[in-house]
């Protein structure tokens, strides 16, 4: 065998083991009673485990401590909660008497692309002569308001939703489970990832993009907006919080039906982005079989030249 050919040999060898290091898109999808270790779409994606948390509201700005509360799930629309009333739409994840939230818990560090909706109401409408606004009452429709009103984007409702991951080490805080008992108003250990006034119902992946910075965590918060979230402050080791669409802090209802994303298989840098260049962490094991790979071949082509050269 020629040096060309161990050469060669070694690059593809190195060029499988780095798209084995990353982890394919994966999509989780909730449309189902069960919400614990659920499996993605690819053989070794992380499993995923939900939860439902609420707090309570003062003049629709949240204030209270996140309590628990079970998710119900509602035929193909996905997951739902009742914790201020069950009727239509109060079966859905609302901002209205209180603010509700599922939790994600995902075995593995992952990065969130985007989040499917079922089913969405209460969101604005535009008046297409004057470019006014107006949220939408209960399950109420545009044309109630007039001729002249319209849904903002591809005729479904637009909501307003809030993203948060978990930067701290380990489980986040909270009694007896995971948030539960903390302030929702300072969110300690959370970092506000985005707040998206412009998602619509949509089943079909991709869905609503989120994170475009790239950024992972194993815990994720998908919240109803509130104005009384803190927001993410600005600092050496943080990324300007995503807004986008119109934020109103009205009673926005939606049922989550899906998310989907990748394993973070790569470095993190000390912004939490996935496959960043500046971090203190140490490599996954994906990184390192890469890393010895390179080695063990580097280590071949010489002992080869040696022996030629002999």
């Amino acid at each position: 065998m020629t040096i060309r050919k161990i050469r060669w040999g070694l690059m593809t060898l190195g060029a499988a083991a780095a798209l084995a290091s990353t982890s394919a898109h994966a999509v989780w999808t909730f449309n189902q009673s069960n919400v614990t270790g659920l499996s993605g779409t690819n053989a070794g994606d992380p499993s995923l485990s939900l939860s439902g948390v609420y707090a309570t509201n003062t003049s629709g700005v949240v204030t209270g401590n996140w309590a628990s509360s079970a998710l119900v799930w509602y035929s193909g629309n996905g997951q739902g909660m009742s914790s201020d009333g069950s009727q239509t739409p109060n079966h859905a994840l609302d901002n209205t008497g209180n603010t509700e939230a599922v939790l994600l818990n995902f075995s593995a560090s992952t990065v969130l692309s985007s989040i499917g909706l079922g089913y969405t109401s209460n969101g604005t409408c535009k008046n297409t002569v004057t470019n006014a606004t107006q949220t939408l009452a209960n399950d109420q429709s545009c044309s109630s308001l007039g001729s002249n009103w319209t849904l903002l984007q591809n005729g479904s409702t637009q909501v307003d939703v809030s993203l948060f991951r978990w930067t701290g080490a380990g489980t986040p805080t909270g009694s007896p489970t995971a948030l539960v008992g903390q302030a929702s108003t300072t969110m300690a250990g959370w970092e506000l990832v985005g707040n998206y006034g412009d998602m619509i119902t949509d089943t079909t992946n991709p869905y609503n993009t989120v994170n475009s910075s790239g950024k992972s965590s194993s815990w994720w918060l998908i919240s109803a907006y509130n104005s009384g979230f803190k927001q993410t402050s600005a600092s050496s080791t943080s990324i300007a919080t995503e807004n986008r669409g119109v934020l109103d802090n009205g009673g926005d209802y939606f049922k989550l039906y899906a998310v989907a994303g990748s394993k973070c298989t790569s470095t993190v840098d000390n912004k939490g982005v996935c496959g960043g260049s500046s971090t203190g962490k140490l490599p996954e094991p994906a990184t390192l079989a890469l890393t010895s790979v390179a080695l063990v071949g580097v280590a071949g082509l010489r002992r080869r030249k040696a022996k030629l050269a002999a």
